[in-house]
């Protein structure tokens, strides 16, 4: 992999990174009442809606989820969904994961079905003690994305690109698929 790659990579992971940053700010911080636009999801019932869903099908409705490589992500996630103009801007958040630490999945939608970007990003759980990070980013090379809606939940499939193992540079990034489902309680701005 070459240096113009490695940086492209790392654009799209800090774009998407950047997006998830901005909509959780928006969410609820509040354990006792979240706020319309946040809905959370129980770890137990988005394993396991993630693991008993078939590849490629999206969760029960009502319930957001994510997998990487066909691995649930277990969390308790707080989805947050959020418009301005024509894009879209979708989060699951679960701030103290015991796998992840700080696990963000976040999706850009732009009109009604370009994925302009995806991030998955933990502050731990990476190869070799370091962060985990998959990204896809529209034009970037190393990945694909598309999303299907069902009322106010979102499904986007694809490939991303994770960090590259820093500890092996030349080992170069690893692609992972990804499944997420995103259900909005409600959509700020929308």
């Amino acid at each position: 992999m070459n240096t113009k790659s490695i940086r492209l990579t790392t654009a799209a992971l800090a774009a998407t990174a950047a997006t998830a940053l901005l909509v959780t700010g928006c969410s609820s911080n509040s354990s006792s009442s979240p706020s319309s636009s946040a809905a959370p999801t129980t770890s137990a019932s988005a394993a396991s809606s993630a693991s008993s869903a078939a590849p490629g099908t999206a969760a029960p409705a009502g319930k957001s989820s994510a997998s990487v490589d066909g691995n649930a992500l277990t969390a308790n996630f707080t989805t947050t969904c959020a418009k301005q103009g024509g894009t879209l801007a979708l989060a699951l958040t679960d701030t103290g994961n015991s796998t992840y630490g700080q696990l963000s999945v976040s999706a850009a939608i732009v009109g009604d079905n370009t994925v302009q970007a995806v991030g998955i990003a933990g502050s731990k759980g990476g190869q070799n003690g370091m962060p985990y990070a998959v990204g896809y980013g529209n034009g970037a090379p190393g990945g694909t994305a598309t999303v299907t809606k069902s009322g106010n939940t979102y499904h986007v499939t694809g490939e991303g690109v994770g960090a590259p193992d820093l500890t092996n540079p030349t080992a170069g990034v690893k692609n992972s698929k990804f499944d997420i489902t995103f259900a909005c309680s409600s959509i700020v701005g929308g």
